[in-house]
């Protein structure tokens, strides 16, 4: 897991950040749900879908700048290879903030149902 983190670079960090508020907040709303909290969870999940696009992004950047900049890489033989490898590693934040999204969601969702009707 330590890897994974260090590979996808600083922007894990507020990813990881926001996902484990959200992962807390939604089994929090699970346990004892409550309807005002519905527009903390749909600006958190805005958040965290904004972190991990900054961190794709980013990541794709550094890619795309060190791989040409690199002239030990970039006349490589093998340069398919280093690119797949920059790209499998881009793809780090995106895999984390969008699971950690999809579990805040599927917490906020069975909360949602366990809401008393007409609430």
């Amino acid at each position: 897991m330590l890897q994974f983190l260090l590979e996808g670079g600083v922007p894990m960090l507020p990813i990881l950040a926001l996902g484990l508020v959200g992962v807390g907040a939604g089994a929090r709303f699970l346990w004892r749900p409550d309807r005002h909290s519905a527009g903390f969870f749909a600006w958190l999940a805005a958040a965290q879908v904004c972190a991990t696009l900054v961190g794709l992004v980013s990541a794709l950047g550094a890619v795309f700048t060190h791989v040409p900049s690199n002239p030990e890489w970039a006349h490589s033989p093998d340069l398919h290879l280093v690119v797949m490898t920059g790209l499998a590693e881009s793809t780090r934040p995106g895999t984390l903030g969008f699971s950690l999204l999809g579990v805040m969601a599927l917490l906020v969702a069975v909360g949602h149902r366990r809401l008393p009707r007409g609430a």
